[in-house]
């Protein structure tokens, strides 16, 4: 059953001691770390601040150079992050220095940019956690158990990792994608200008990221099957597809073949290959390959390449599962499993959306006890990793007078793990358990399905279509 959710002063309370609490490690952190992605960040920005909205036939691999970015790396993002980015490097407009030095390539970024985009991810980070709370909350959970849930998002080491160490970005979706399903499906009622804004919500997020293309696909799913008035039906389905649209639309009006520049891109990138180093791949498969080859040479392209064969089968068996337990709130969150399940080069980032999603699952799923033990261990899982790695890497690799007191903070906290087969073992691990995760969440969808009356539907369908088939040939 689901509640309108209406916080009282004490959910405001727990919020707002879980943000100063979360804030804390994220504050002390941030300004003193740096991934390769945030120099590379303010190439994007100072790229679009230059073309505006033909920006996206200056993102390619070929004007890397030319538009003085640090590395080569194309932009492979809908327009919403470069759009939140570019007012921020008007306000840290420092240079980034990058330079080669006897074979040695150094990249340097400055404080203020470091604390610009890391404020982004940051705030991200908390409306996420904010918005797991009163989902928790409107899914009729008391308060203590909301707070705990939303905590395990808040300090995940994973969290922190990713928007206050290396600093990415993939918060940014997952609170509008958060918004959508809260929108829709717990505080919706009979509002439809609430269902209107939250299609609109899950389809943006896929501006700022496909990764999630196949949450928002099971959402879209659920609009379609949903027993409304065609006019509603309509009304909802095309929110969506114009929230995912609605940030890309002026870069192709302003230059024609943006969106295509924007695939081609996309596609470049995703094309599989050996994932290199394997401390950074989180797919079990790909890491064996990748140790394989390198160890011994033999080809074993063929446990990457075909990922989305069991991409493509996990979804399809989700969409008959719906059948049986209609919850789209379960199956849009797992659908983002299956994708860090199976895609054959996951990295650390896409990983945070799937605590929140398997937060969300664990408080879905009550009287599934498996599934809910396997929620928790795969949020287990997650975290596991940054405490394995040497983090404080990122406390000096990019920053040209590092903070030892930082750099010394980080290293109590992790494990300095340096073997590759560790790693190797651990994405196996978290790869196979995502696949008992998912299978355990469908079978309990498919276990509820009356066979017989979908059996008779999909006849009936049938004739139906044998009928107007011969009409149309006439």
């Amino acid at each position: 059953m689901v509640y309108l959710v209406n916080l009282d002063k004490r959910d405001i309370i727990t919020v707002l001691i879980i943000v100063v609490l979360m804030l804390i490690p994220r504050l002390i952190v941030a300004p003193y770390t740096s991934g390769s992605d945030i120099p590379q960040f303010a190439g994007f920005a100072d790229t679009f601040l230059r073309h505006g909205l033909c920006f996206y036939k200056f993102a390619d691999t070929k004007h890397s150079s030319t538009e003085n970015w640090p590395y080569s790396w194309p932009y492979v993002y809908g327009p919403g992050l470069v759009l939140f980015l570019a007012p921020l490097r008007l306000l840290a407009s420092s240079p980034i220095i990058h330079y080669w030095d006897q074979q040695v390539y150094y990249v340097y970024v400055s404080m203020d940019w470091i604390i610009a985009s890391k404020s982004l991810f940051i705030l991200f980070d908390v409306l996420s956690t904010i918005m797991i709370y009163v989902i928790i909350r409107g899914l009729g959970y008391k308060w203590k158990s909301s707070a705990i849930l939303a905590s395990l998002y808040a300090f995940n080491p994973m969290t922190i990792y990713i928007s206050s160490i290396y600093g990415m970005f993939d918060q940014i979706p997952l609170f509008f994608f958060l918004v959508g399903i809260y929108l829709l499906y717990v505080r919706s009622g009979d509002k439809s200008w609430r269902k209107i804004l939250g299609a609109f919500s899950s389809g943006l997020s896929i501006g700022f990221k496909h990764t999630f293309l196949f949450s928002a696909a099971l959402i879209f799913y659920d609009l379609i099957m949903r027993r409304d008035k065609r006019f509603r039906k309509t009304l909802f389905v095309s929110s969506l597809v114009i929230g995912a649209l609605v940030l890309f639309i002026p870069f192709e009006l302003a230059c024609f073949s943006s969106i295509e520049m924007f695939i081609n891109n996309a596609l470049s990138s995703s094309e599989p290959g050996y994932t290199y180093p394997v401390c950074y791949s989180f797919n079990g498969l790909s890491s064996l390959a990748t140790y394989i080859n390198e160890h011994t040479g033999k080809n074993m392209m063929f446990l990457i390449e075909y990922w989305w064969l069991p991409a493509i089968t996990l979804l399809a068996m989700i969409l008959i599962a719906y059948l049986g337990y209609r919850d789209p709130i379960v199956y849009s969150s797992l659908a983002y499993i299956v994708f860090t399940t199976t895609y054959w080069r996951v990295n650390h980032q896409y990983l945070v959306p799937a605590i929140a999603f398997s937060i969300i699952l664990f408080a879905k799923l009550r009287g599934y006890t498996r599934c809910r033990f396997l929620a928790i261990l795969y949020i287990f899982l997650i975290g596991l990793w940054p405490i394995m790695f040497p983090t404080s890497w990122w406390a000096h690799v990019h920053i040209r007078e590092p903070n030892m007191d930082i750099w010394n903070l980080l290293d109590r906290f992790s494990l300095m793990v340096f073997d590759e087969e560790s790693y190797l073992l651990y994405s196996l691990v978290l790869t196979i358990t995502g696949y008992i995760f998912v299978f355990e969440v469908v079978s309990a969808g498919l276990s509820r399905i009356h066979y017989r009356v979908v059996a008779e539907k999909i006849i009936g369908t049938t004739k139906k279509l044998l009928r107007i088939f011969p009409r149309i040939s006439k």
